[in-house]
């Protein structure tokens, strides 16, 4: 078999009818199904099962009877995927309709350890929001090899989340790839290993994947839980320490996405529950001087000297401060890209 996808559910039963369609376009391929349930108490299972029932492709149910986190329903739809290749596909998410096959195509024809596309944010009023190239990320709208970290480097800073991928299984288990019990950030260090450790690396402009943005996400929650990114972060950085070729290849780019990541999640004013953030600032700031000093960038950073205060409403005055620059960087990007194009 070649593709095994691998959907994760968990009450959701207002979209994973979609979800589970949009994996059904061409039976004829040779693809399975996975469904991971992780406890739903709704009527989604209910919905699985009678979808199973009529389905044509090759389909598999497993039923956790408790909520073990996204990453963890990863690594058990994995132990039971059979595929050469797997993708993963949020309960909430969905695929257009000829994504399956495109990406099949692309497997065949190239046969990469990880094959990246394009994806959409899809909001609540029906706008859709392409992924696209920008000053960090120089993807342009042709396909592209990036086996060759000269040419990879400019792909570091995209989006590293999971289900923008599809990988050689064999590479997955080589490499030991699984994710974290946990249900803040679980698939940044997957992502980001993925991305640096793959040999054959192939991406498609293509937009595959609709991503849906809503309230109930994870990332709309005041809770400690969003610390887990400073331990993810500081595991990217023993990845660094321990591969010298990495550190040369994408040591910046990744300080870059890391630096980015870290101040967004304190900058949407929602995520850290205010009694913490001061403790949130320092052990940032802390973090991004040792990535700093491994990769021997001496510049100083204002956002972070700041940070080292703990003082959120000094820190709140200079990312404001900081957000309109980029702002101003980003229309002078757009600008320069259409007149050079």
């Amino acid at each position: 078999m070649l593709l095994s996808i691998i959907i994760i559910s968990f009450n959701g039963e207002k979209y994973i009818g979609q979800a589970i369609s949009s994996c059904l376009s061409l039976a004829e391929l040779d693809h399975e199904i996975i469904v991971v349930d992780n406890g739903s108490t709704d009527g989604s299972l209910d919905l699985i099962r009678s979808i199973a029932t009529g389905c044509r492709s090759a389909f598999r149910i497993i039923e956790n009877h408790e909520n073990k986190g996204p990453g963890e329903a990863r690594n058990i739809g994995l132990e039971h995927a059979s595929g050469e290749y797997c993708m993963f596909l949020d309960g909430d998410d969905w695929f257009e309709p000829e994504a399956i096959p495109r990406i099949v195509c692309r497997l065949q024809e190239w046969k990469p350890d990880v094959l990246m596309f394009n994806h959409q944010q899809v909001w609540p009023d029906g706008r859709k929001i392409p992924n696209v190239p920008n000053r960090y990320v120089d993807l342009g709208g042709q396909w592209a090899d990036l086996t060759n970290p000269a040419v990879r480097k400019g792909a570091i800073r995209n989006l590293h989340v999971p289900w923008n991928k599809a990988y050689r299984m064999g590479f997955v288990r080589d490499h030991g790839l699984l994710f974290p019990r946990q249900t803040y950030y679980e698939d940044m260090v997957w992502s980001i290993r993925a991305t640096v450790e793959a040999g054959a690396f192939y991406y498609i402009p293509d937009v595959l994947h609709n991503y849906r943005r809503h309230s109930q996400s994870s990332l709309h929650t005041t809770h400690d839980g969003h610390f887990n990114i400073i331990r993810e972060c500081r595991r990217v950085e023993a990845l660094l320490k321990d591969h010298a070729d990495y550190r040369r290849w994408y040591g910046t780019k990744i300080y870059g996405y890391v630096r980015s990541t870290l101040f967004g999640v304190i900058n949407t004013g929602s995520r850290i529950p205010k009694a913490r953030e001061g403790d949130y600032l320092k052990d940032v700031s802390a973090l991004l001087k040792d990535f700093r000093r491994m990769l021997g960038l001496w510049r100083p950073d204002i956002l972070s000297l700041v940070a080292a205060t703990g003082d959120s409403k000094m820190y709140s005055v200079v990312s404001g401060w900081a957000v309109r620059v980029n702002r101003l960087r980003a229309q002078i990007y757009k600008l320069r890209s259409r007149v050079f194009k």
